[in-house]
């Protein structure tokens, strides 16, 4: 019992710590799932890239946040923050109640060494911990999926301004009266394959380079956080799935036609968002490259094939 009590605090704390980050850096995040679902009201800038090839770019995220500062003030930076918060309090108190009761006792041993295991038990404990960490995972996100989906609507409640999404229990009810039990957990696939196959494929890097490729300890611990970020970019267009998907068939003008289709199914976002590039949308935050269609002028110079961008003020 007196564990028990010993770590309450620390879940807590990591919570409180974790909600805090994710408070400060709302209006970025904001930003990021708008680009994702492909919603950009600035025109594109021509410039050079580092190598001297003229390149269309399009405008910072901080200068997207500023936008949106200027259209609906300070506060307005922060929509969305309510929900998106819900969802990361109950990911981590969830993930932690499940990684705690997931016991390995041969392994587990606090006084054992990593230095004194062979390679078998290094594997043993490298396969364990990774299972212990994707149940946890699985079941934080599994959980955490209807606050998700609320707070991906409600910021893209944006692009429209909608008046749809406005709140935690008004987006329930919306929810369950157009699509169901199966709205709260819109785009749960994909979300899970992009955070379980991260998970599986740094932890496998981790694993392999620090036991059998480096020997210096020094360099060693610069190797999860790499692997990690590593990791994280190669799943990304799964999270730009599953953020489409979360938005998809809600009824929102920013995610439906002609500025979202319809989605059958996730692979099926898939597939159309790799047709159109549109995979890595928010991966770079600072020099966003315009991907989308260009006509060529005399002179070689590409310019955008149009001046309206996912505007909903303009006709279309």
């Amino acid at each position: 019992m007196s564990g028990n009590r010993e770590e309450s605090p620390m879940t807590w704390m990591h919570v409180l710590v974790r909600v805090g980050l994710n408070a400060v850096t709302h209006p970025v995040e904001y930003v990021k799932v708008l680009i994702q679902i492909g919603h950009e009201p600035m025109e594109p800038y021509k410039s050079r890239t580092i190598f001297g090839r003229e390149k269309m770019f399009y405008p910072s995220v901080f200068s997207y946040i500023a936008h949106i500062k200027k259209r609906d003030g300070l506060i307005g930076c922060y929509r969305g923050l309510t929900p998106k918060l819900m969802s990361n309090v109950v990911s981590g108190l969830t993930f932690q109640r499940v990684v705690e009761n997931i016991k390995f006792p041969e392994l587990d041993d606090p006084c054992m060494k990593p230095e004194d295991l062979t390679t078998h038990q290094k594997t043993q404990v490298f396969i364990q911990n990774t299972l212990r960490e994707t149940a946890g995972r699985i079941a934080a996100i599994t959980a955490s999926q209807p606050f998700h989906v609320i707070a991906i609507r409600c910021m893209a409640e944006f692009v429209g301004e909608d008046g749809k999404y406005t709140g935690i229990i008004s987006s329930i009810t919306v929810i369950y009266k157009e699509e169901g039990i199966k709205g709260y957990f819109s785009g749960l696939v994909p979300r899970l394959l992009c955070d379980i196959g991260a998970l599986w494929l740094a932890n496998s890097f981790i694993h392999i380079i620090n036991n059998f490729v480096v020997e210096d300890k020094d360099i060693k611990s610069y190797i999860a956080a790499s692997m990690r970020f590593m990791a994280s970019a190669i799943m990304y267009p799964l999270q730009v799935v599953a953020n489409c998907m979360a938005a998809t068939g809600s009824g929102l003008v920013g995610c439906s036609p002609p500025l979202m289709p319809l989605y059958d199914n996730w692979y099926d976002c898939y597939k159309h968002l790799r047709q159109i590039k549109g995979l890595k949308r928010g991966s770079s935050l600072l020099w966003r490259t315009y991907t989308g269609p260009q006509i060529m002028l005399d002179g070689g110079v590409s310019l955008p094939s149009q001046s309206m961008f996912r505007n909903p003020s303009k006709k279309l």
